[in-house]
């Protein structure tokens, strides 16, 4: 299947580890121009690519991370957001300050919120955006719900973007848990278990590719879970 993503000008957030880098290489892999964007030095990647250090959580560091990697492609056609933090987890919410969920929205919400809005006077024609949710949106485990709650917003924001832009194409990906650092330090040895069901950063990035391209010309305003039909399963004892 042709995406005809080669020669496209794409932004990312949180490009630095994880699902973003993964997001970031998949797109050079298939020649578009990347644009890293994360509060952390990304590493070297080859390619045709611009970095810069921004913090999705401050409005005017961000928007001139947004602007400089316009002015360097002449525009944007994509844009990624992936930056994220899974906050406190395993804790109950008896236990978390508000400080703390307020850590977690600024990222995962406002992050998202910022980075389209900073993009917007930059967008040619046809984009994309793809915004990273989670399966958190949809099920919940005990001590996580800074973290569920933040991923139940992008779901909704999605969707609120999709009908607010017309002519902007939102959607978010939603998957489950992904063997990155942050999952690392979260769950640790949990996700070498035999049967726990974990995706690879880079299964993350080809969902991302394929929402961002125009293979998916009809998809607006969707949340693609991926979660190896685990929230399909009923509870009925059989």
């Amino acid at each position: 299947m042709r995406i005809d993503l080669a020669g496209r000008a794409v932004l990312i957030t949180g490009a630095a580890s994880g699902i973003g880098l993964a997001c970031a290489r998949a797109f050079l892999a298939e020649g578009a121009r990347v644009g890293l964007v994360d509060r952390n030095t990304p590493p070297v990647l080859d390619g045709d690519v611009f970095a810069v250090r921004a913090d999705v959580t401050d409005e005017p560091d961000l928007a001139d991370g947004v602007a400089a990697v316009a002015r360097h492609f002449g525009g944007l056609d994509v844009v990624v957001g992936c930056a994220g933090i899974s906050g406190p987890v395993g804790r109950p919410l008896a236990e978390t300050s508000a400080d703390e969920v307020a850590a977690v929205l600024a990222v995962n919400v406002t992050g998202q919120i910022l980075v389209v809005k900073h993009a917007l006077p930059w967008l040619a024609k046809d984009p994309s955006v793809v915004l990273l949710g989670s399966d958190s949106a949809f099920t919940a485990a005990p001590g996580m719900v800074p973290y569920c709650a933040s991923k139940g917003a992008v779901v909704a924001l999605t969707r609120a973007l999709a009908v607010e832009l017309p002519g902007v194409r939102v959607n978010c990906v939603c998957p489950s848990v992904v063997d990155t650092p942050m999952a690392r330090g979260d769950l640790g040895s949990i996700l070498d278990a035999p049967g726990f069901p974990v995706q690879a950063a880079d299964d993350v990035a080809r969902q991302v590719l394929f929402l961002a391209s125009p293979a998916s010309r009809p998809i607006n305003g969707q949340a693609v879970l991926a979660d190896f039909g685990m929230s399909a399963r009923s509870a009925f004892p059989a």
